[in-house]
């Protein structure tokens, strides 16, 4: 039988992009009171440029990939771009794919 390793992902958790409240202050640093999903880590902060939105980029504690969380905050100003053309509001909760999801530029 294989066993994962821990950089291994399972289907669905590659991550979660959750917006934050107008109210936290993310201009410095990741404040460590944001909590995204438990037994999760924000890897990085994403701010839409059209609207000011503000997402926690989370991974898994045991599966924290740096240079992943970079592909899905490059894919995830996209989708902001693609929300504003398409006139939607922007998710409260959005999952994040893995790099084989993502399209090489």
């Amino acid at each position: 039988m294989l066993t994962p390793s821990p950089t291994t992902h399972q289907a669905g958790s590659y991550g979660t992009a959750k917006r934050l409240r107008h109210h936290v202050d993310v201009s410095d640093s990741i404040p460590d009171s944001i909590t995204v999903v438990p037994r999760s880590v924000v890897m990085m902060m994403v701010v839409c440029d059209e609207c000011g939105a503000r997402f926690a980029l989370a991974h898994d504690r045991p599966l924290q990939d740096p240079a992943l969380a970079e592909k899905q905050a490059a894919w995830l100003k996209d989708r902001f771009v693609w929300d504003h053309i398409q006139e939607n509001k922007h998710a409260g909760s959005i999952r994040l794919p893995g790099s084989h999801e993502i399209k090489a530029e």
